[in-house]
Parts: C-alpha cells; structure tokens; sequence
C-alpha cells in the first residue's frame, strides 16, 4: 500500500501551466508557477484524505479511518515494529 497519488501533482501543474500560457516566459513560469505549484500540493491532498477522518466502528473501538489504515499498515522499520516482535 502506498500513499502517494499522481493527483496530488494536477491542481499546481494546472496553474503552472496557466501561467506560461499567459506569460510565454519560462523564467516567470518558474518563478510564478513554481511558487503556486508549492503553495498548491498541500491542499491538493485534502480531497483525497478527507474522507479518511470519518468514524469507524472496528471491534468495538470508534476509530477514524486513519487510524484503522495505520494500524493495518504496518511499517517494518521503526522501533515499535521490533520491539513487538521480539
């Protein structure tokens, strides 16, 4: 499982692209655009995770979807992981 989608790259890639359209210099397009291309990847990611902040009901326990995926997804590589195993 992965949590990096390609649409979180489409709204600052939109606007980038706006911009050298008016502009037609690639300087602005970098300046301009890639400030807007930064400033536009966080919240590009807010309509695709929002709905993982919704209750859920596992065994009992009210969770958020969040919640549930991280314990579902487990990282091998941190100290908690080795320390349950061993």
């Amino acid at each position: 499982m992965n949590f990096v989608f390609p649409s979180t790259m489409i709204p600052g890639a939109l606007v980038m692209d706006t911009v050298m359209l008016l502009t037609r210099n690639w300087m602005i397009t970098a300046l301009v655009g890639g400030g807007a291309f930064g400033l536009l990847f966080y919240p590009g990611n807010w309509t695709i995770f929002g709905p993982t902040h919704l209750p859920l009901v596992a065994e009992g326990v009210l969770l958020s979807v969040s919640d549930y995926t991280g314990f579902l997804y487990v990282r091998t590589g941190t100290p908690e992981y080795v320390r349950l195993i061993e």
